[in-house]
């Protein structure tokens, strides 16, 4: 199974700007190091970015896998939230790899809305949590929301 040696931002903003109508963009450099049976079985996998505003500690991910579904869910920590900001999924294909490993630079575009009215400027922590998914691997789904009637009987 492969595995992610180190998540790197290649391009990072000095100032990331918030505003309704501009964006921000930044490039994640993942390098992946794969296992020669990935290598001789073409294995595929999706990679999963997300890119958080974190607030103190970072919260606990939990990854619900579902191949190009995949979703993270946190624990907060101190009832307070990490801000989700974007995602990307890329397709990545072991039998490209050259000889064991891969660097792949994904660009990532993130949307802030405006904070408040004045342009005060505040220093931020932005990280980014990156996730393989193999081609082969257990897959998961939360059902939707449903509500029914409570009877209590004697």
């Amino acid at each position: 199974m492969a595995k992610i040696v180190e998540v790197t931002l290649d391009k990072i903003p000095e100032y990331v700007q918030v505003d309704d109508h501009r964006t921000n963009t930044i490039i994640v450099k993942t390098q992946i190091e794969f296992h020669s049976l990935d290598i001789s079985g073409n294995m595929e996998y999706l990679l999963h970015l997300f890119v958080y505003d974190v607030h103190g500690e970072k919260d606990i991910p939990v990854l619900i896998s579902n191949w190009d579904d995949t979703k993270v869910f946190r624990v907060a920590r101190n009832e307070r939230k990490d801000d989700f900001l974007c995602k990307q999924s890329v397709l990545i294909k072991s039998d490209e790899a050259n000889k064991t490993s891969k660097i792949i630079k994904t660009p990532m575009t993130m949307k802030l809305g405006k904070l408040q009215d004045n342009t005060s400027i505040y220093t931020r922590k932005f990280e980014v949590f990156a996730t393989l998914i193999p081609a082969i691997d257990r897959v998961s789904k939360w059902s939707e929301p449903f509500e029914s009637q409570l009877v209590f009987v004697d």
